[in-house]
């Protein structure tokens, strides 16, 4: 009887425990989801599809103004009949004052994996050495182990950097919808792609 209320008493300091640490865990397990390497030039920025606001391509018109990089890589797949991620991405940057010369596209992609396989016959073409990897920050972990695992037999250097001024915030995501989806898809695709050897 006392093993019982013991072991009643100690799963209930354990559910209490967490009850209290709930919000920092919560926090946690999305800052988790954020990686962010130390920003030096590069050859290339490599901009990622997969927002609706437009913020990564803010972020790498952004970098390209400040000159961290000449080119401007989009990379992203079909969306609807002639119409491509990238072409989309394209437009934006355009909008913004980025000269069309320095904007390549990769129109081929449908995921993050894709978008690492397709973009680097770009960047071995172009016989560069190393990209700043643009996404937002949830996706940052994700798509970097992605890049650097299809990148590095080449030998091209990948600098993650995930957009700034995001409207993601980690800080109370389980409050809000759209953060809710993206946390949690994060989670399920990072399990699927380890499963698939990324």
């Amino acid at each position: 009887m006392r093993k019982i209320f013991y072991g009643l008493l100690i799963i209930l300091i354990l559910l209490f425990g967490m009850w209290f640490l709930r919000v920092p865990l919560l926090e946690g397990a999305a800052n988790w989801l954020k990686v962010e390497d130390k920003l030096v030039k590069a050859d290339a920025i490599v901009v990622l599809a997969g927002d609706n606001n437009g913020e990564r391509v803010n972020q790498a018109v952004e970098l390209f103004r400040e000159g961290y990089a000449p080119k401007l890589v989009m990379s992203g797949g079909p969306l609807s009949w002639h119409l491509t991620s990238a072409k989309w991405m394209q437009k934006q940057a355009l909008t913004m004052g980025v000269p069309k010369p320095a904007i390549i596209l990769e129109e081929k992609s449908l995921s993050t994996i894709g978008n690492a396989e397709f973009t680097l016959p770009i960047i071995k073409q172009h016989s560069w050495t190393s990209i700043i990897l643009v996404t937002s920050p949830f996706h940052t972990r994700r798509a970097s182990r992605v890049f650097k695992k299809v990148f590095s037999p080449a030998l091209i250097k990948v600098i993650t950097y995930p957009v700034q001024k995001s409207k993601f915030n980690p800080k109370g995501w389980w409050r809000r919808h759209e953060d809710q989806e993206n946390v949690m898809w994060e989670y399920i695709k990072s399990i699927y792609y380890r499963l698939k050897g990324f």
